[in-house]
């Protein structure tokens, strides 16, 4: 398990966990007695269940790192416990997730590199922004959620990232949570705009997307907000459409 467990590190390191399962020690038949290390000891012990928490506490803020969006209560093998019961329980492959992240990745075993998606502990989107939205100015208004590469990422990882988001929905659930955010922010920002002017509400918009971004990267509300304070339409009076 030591040895499976410094292979895993140092493929994950290199972006090579699609190519590992010919690499892992043989289990030598104790598959099941493995994954009952998981079932019964690490999820149903007490002892065994003080670890799990202090995996699941390593989520920013609770949040799933997968989405984003949802809280992490379960944690995901990134490599399926079903297919690499050697890897049940190693910190590594143990990723905090929300139920349903967790369940839509369900056993997915990478059959090559196009279909890796992201690993949260050694895949690192950097600083830069790259999260985009645009409104469409329609009522009522939606926001439309799309990826735009790093100029430092390589065209492998940017693909990456696409697949990552396109596998778990996340166009769709940003947008989701968008229009709620739209329709209650509605009447602050009207009011905004009638005291103070198209200038301040920007002004105000930018400030939150900069607010957003500084505890959790880029999240949806902040490039919401970005993609609200660019639209001259929106910061003319369009909130009153929504």
């Amino acid at each position: 398990m030591e040895i499976a467990e410094m292979l895993y590190i140092a493929a994950g390191r290199d972006g090579s966990l699609h190519s590992l399962s010919g690499e892992l020690p043989a289990e030598d038949g104790d598959g099941e007695y493995l994954l009952y290390a998981y079932d019964g000891g690490l999820v149903a012990s007490l002892a065994g269940r003080d670890i799990y928490d202090q995996i699941l506490a390593g989520a920013p803020y609770e949040r799933c790192p997968m989405c984003g969006r949802g809280i992490a209560t379960t944690l995901d093998h990134q490599l399926p416990k079903s297919e690499y019961p050697i890897l049940a329980i190693t910190p590594a492959n143990l990723v905090p997730a929300c139920s349903a992240c967790n369940q839509k990745k369900s056993s997915k075993d990478p059959a090559d590199a196009s279909e890796m998606l992201l690993h949260p502990y050694f895949d690192s989107l950097g600083s830069s922004r790259w999260l985009g939205a645009r409104i469409h100015e329609e009522s009522p208004a939606r926001a439309e959620y799309f990826v735009e590469p790093a100029d430092d990422w390589s065209t492998e990882f940017s693909e990456r990232v696409a697949r990552h988001f396109a596998f778990f929905g996340l166009s769709r659930q940003y947008a989701i949570a968008a229009a709620g955010k739209l329709a209650a922010d509605r009447r602050q920002h009207a009011g905004l705009l009638e005291r103070a002017g198209p200038d301040e509400l920007r002004l105000h918009l930018k400030e939150s997307a900069e607010g957003f971004w500084s505890v959790a990267g880029n999240t949806w509300e902040g490039a919401l907000c970005n993609a609200l304070a660019e639209n001259t339409w929106y910061v003319n009076g369009g909130m009153n459409e929504i």
